[in-house]
């Protein structure tokens, strides 16, 4: 067989072999009261390329390999996750609890992003680094928090609503960072006010954009498809809709999995939603967990000793504070309860793709040393880790104690 052949067949296998021990380790994990999601990471921590994966040979190469086929399926995974959380959430309800969760996404952007490009400065790092850090720390991976609010069965509160909106607005401004950041690198120079809140205003416009055109649209789209008696009919639909609107935000340089939560919304009001959350769970059964054994992959065990501990720490408490900060404050102020505030503040604080490609520009572009790499990448997997531990911390008990702003609760 030719050399691409045979790495496409090592791919797959190497699929398949993360999808089943991720659910064998969330299973494992599940059974000792640990959230399921870290069995799953851990999967892919120990069959990464770092680790067993590069060690057990499969048709003349390493098990795991993380090559472009591998992050397509990967991303397969976060594309379906969204759009099933967008099921779970219709375009009124967002409008409702628009005001709160936009405010939790700015804050939630703004607070990380001062504290990330302040501690560095502090350390002794340039403020190229420093801003690379922060802008890093901005990104929200709401999959995980979804996992984890679906194992402790809290999907359904408005905590849940508030965290999986905020976190598809902060999607949009990390992109917007994204873009602010690699202008700055290409440029060599801080940009304009006008240039940041333009940037900022188009992102948000579009995406926008796309939720209300689909709003109009795939409802309809999804209803005519029922009156047909083919089986599968509504299922297909609702699949070319996920992707098809996923495809349509990267097209507009917005992350695809925004675009796949805008048409799970959207789907939310159709008179099929039955049929599609049954055949999108069973999706999930496969590419969620490789998702997140897709993540745990990234973890490389050398390059952690490259890492400077001072530094690890500092970026890690920031990581976890600003978004405890930022989103749960404000949270707390709308739903006028600090303890359902704080579970919104920990549902923000895990780190995602955003992240990680922030990190992956610095380092091939010379701005940040291997050392600061490595603290950064170990901080958000770090991160990731923490999130669920602390969520279901926060759901099980009240932990500030006392409803110190009156009343039961924000209402739409």
């Amino acid at each position: 067989m030719a050399a691409p052949e045979l790495e496409v067949l090592r791919t797959v296998v190497g699929i398949s072999v993360l999808v089943f021990f991720a659910k064998i380790l969330g299973g494992v994990f599940s059974k000792f009261n640990i959230p399921e999601v870290i069995g799953e990471i851990s999967a892919g921590i120990v069959l990464g390329p770092a680790a067993l994966g590069g060690l057990i040979n499969v048709f003349g190469g390493p098990l795991i390999q993380l090559n472009d086929l591998l992050s397509a399926f990967a991303q397969i995974g976060g594309i379906i996750i969204l759009f099933a959380a967008g099921l779970e959430s219709t375009f009124a309800q967002f409008r409702a609890a628009g005001g709160a969760s936009f405010s939790v996404a700015a804050m939630g952007v703004v607070v990380p992003f001062l504290l990330g490009f302040y501690v560095p400065i502090q350390l002794g790092y340039e403020w190229q680094v420093a801003m690379l850090f922060g802008a890093a720390l901005t990104a929200t991976s709401i999959a995980i928090t979804i996992r984890t609010l679906e194992n402790i069965r809290q999907l359904h509160t408005e905590e849940a609503r508030i965290m999986i909106n905020a976190a598809v607005i902060d999607d949009v401004l990390g992109l917007a960072v994204l873009a602010i950041v690699i202008s700055i690198f290409e440029q060599g120079s801080f940009p304009s006010y006008f240039m940041i809140a333009r940037t900022t205003i188009t992102a948000l416009g579009l995406w926008l954009g796309l939720l209300i055109g689909a709003v109009f649209i795939l409802p309809k789209f999804l209803d005519i498809t029922t009156l047909w008696k083919s089986e599968g009919t509504a299922e297909a639909a609702a699949t070319a809709s996920c992707f098809g609107f996923a495809g349509l935000a990267a097209a507009l340089g917005l992350s695809p999995i925004v675009g796949a939560f805008a048409a799970g919304m959207a789907i939310a009001s159709s008179k099929a939603i039955g049929r599609i959350k049954e055949y999108i769970a069973k999706l999930k059964f496969i590419f969620a967990p490789l998702f997140f054994a897709v993540i745990g992959t990234y973890l490389d065990f050398a390059s952690m000793r490259n890492i400077r501990v001072v530094l690890f720490i500092a970026v890690l408490a920031v990581a976890v504070v600003s978004k405890i900060i930022g989103c749960g404050v404000p949270a707390g102020l709308f739903l006028r309860d600090p303890d359902r505030g704080l579970r919104v503040g920990i549902g923000m604080v895990s780190r995602g793709e955003v992240g990680f490609i922030i990190a992956g520009i610095g380092i091939t572009s010379g701005v940040i040393t291997a050392d600061a790499y490595a603290a950064l990448l170990t901080v958000i997997m770090a991160a990731d880790i923490l999130t669920p531990f602390l969520l279901r911390r926060a759901f099980s008990a009240p932990i500030l104690k006392g409803r110190l702003y009156g009343s039961r609760g924000y209402k739409s």
